[in-house]
């Protein structure tokens, strides 16, 4: 028995071993990223902006099933809205043979109902805005690449078309797409286009997010640099960041990896969505909760990406995603009596203050934190799998799980404190 216990024992230690020398940095990576005591859920939503005013009733009756849903603490349902300020006024464009470029605004008049949509959920608390994009696209590349694109043009011509129609590669905003692979923007002229994207979107919303995110999350440093300088404290990042597009139009491979709560240049904070509700492609209620479960057992909060698109789209669509929004977060709320709604600017709040009681500080709830972190993360999942570690993991985080759930510890746990 002695020889079994000890061949066991080699194994645990050896495999461990091998997991620490292949994947060190991430282990502690992953130890140092905030562990939440509660569920906390917040719907990211981009490509806000201008469009008929029909987008102003679709934009309050979001607000309404937000504002009908509340936490325990009686904080109602939150929507963040990625907003894009302007669009092409294609018309004017096509008169000048694509010479010049010129802009509509969300500060034009035909706008004013939905920016008025806007404003109101803010007023409830329902919505929050996060900058992304004085347009959805860098508008020196979309001009570059008229001449030769009738599809683009056709496009232009449409005074209902929306940025989503836009080949991938041109929705990436912060780098120029003009030919593939794209190359970088010189950092005077990033410097300059947040400046003036800051400026515009104070005009409009009387504030200036301290929340972005970045189209088609393509940015780097110096874009980084331009956003510290003009107010934002927050990158939302699909858990990587990525600074171009390749030849053929795709993202390029990730340059960083990114995990909440790092801070990037400038001391920028970093918050990962990391799930997707997108009725318009099939996802349900159903997943949101999957999600939850999941994220919580992590320690980690629930951002759930999603877009104008799902709402906007034809009246059946367009009905089912309202449907499964509510449904999504009514069946979360049912689920986890614990859960909170809050902004992700709040959600970097607590980021921030090590004290918050939002965090967790027991040993054992962080390491069962820790543990759900390694057995989910791609890059080590593997190894796991391979060693036969998953197993013992498993039945560690298990134990854990069983011993913190709800906050409740035995006292031995408990001392641990």
């Amino acid at each position: 028995m002695s020889t079994v216990l000890t061949l066991l024992l080699l194994w645990i230690v050896v495999s461990a071993g091998l997991l620490t020398a292949m994947h060190g940095r991430l282990l502690r990576a992953l130890w140092r990223e905030p562990v939440l005591t509660r569920p906390v859920v917040i719907v990211e939503s981009d490509d806000w902006g201008p469009g008929p005013a029909a987008d102003a009733g679709i934009l309050r009756a979001i607000a309404a099933i937000l504002d009908a849903i509340r936490d325990r603490s009686g904080r109602p349902a939150v929507m963040t809205l990625g907003i894009v300020l302007g669009v092409p006024d294609g018309s004017a464009i096509l008169a000048a043979n694509g010479k010049i470029y010129v802009r509509r605004s969300l500060a034009e008049a035909e706008f004013a109902p939905i920016v008025a949509a806007i404003r109101d959920g803010c007023v409830k608390g329902v919505f929050a805005l996060q900058r992304h994009g004085l347009e959805h696209f860098w508008p020196a590349a979309l001009l570059a690449r008229l001449a030769g694109d009738a599809a683009l043009r056709e496009w232009l011509a449409d005074p209902s078309a929306r940025s989503e129609a836009l080949p991938a590669a041109l929705q990436s905003r912060w780098v120029d797409s003009a030919r593939l692979p794209s190359t970088p923007l010189a950092p005077p002229v990033i410097d300059a286009a947040v400046s003036e994207e800051a400026a515009l979107f104070e005009r409009i919303f009387g504030e200036l997010p301290q929340v972005v995110v970045p189209n088609t999350f393509v940015w780097n440093d110096a874009l980084e640099r331009a956003w510290a300088a003009h107010g934002v404290r927050c990158v939302v990042t699909p858990g990587c960041r990525y600074e171009g597009r390749d030849a053929a139009g795709a993202l390029g491979p990730p340059t960083r990896r990114t995990l909440n709560g790092e801070r990037g240049v400038g001391g920028l904070r970093y918050v990962v969505r990391n799930d997707y509700f997108e009725p318009i492609r099939g996802h349900r209620a159903e997943r949101v909760w999957q999600a939850i479960a999941a994220r919580t057992a992590q320690g980690r909060p629930t951002l759930l990406e999603t877009h104008r698109e799902s709402f906007i789209a034809p009246p059946e669509p367009a009905r089912t995603a309202l449907i499964e929004l509510e449904r999504a977060l009514r069946g979360a709320v049912a689920r986890h009596p614990d859960l909170c709604f809050m902004r992700t600017a709040e959600l970097v709040g607590h980021f921030d203050d090590a004290a918050s009681p939002l965090r967790a500080r027991a040993l054992p709830i962080r390491l069962c934190a820790w543990l759900c972190r390694l057995q989910a993360e791609p890059r080590c999942a593997r190894l796991l799998k391979a060693t036969g570690l998953a197993w013992p993991l498993r039945s560690a985080g298990w134990l854990l799980g069983t011993l913190t759930r709800n906050g409740a510890m035995s006292p031995r746990l408990a001392r641990l404190h």
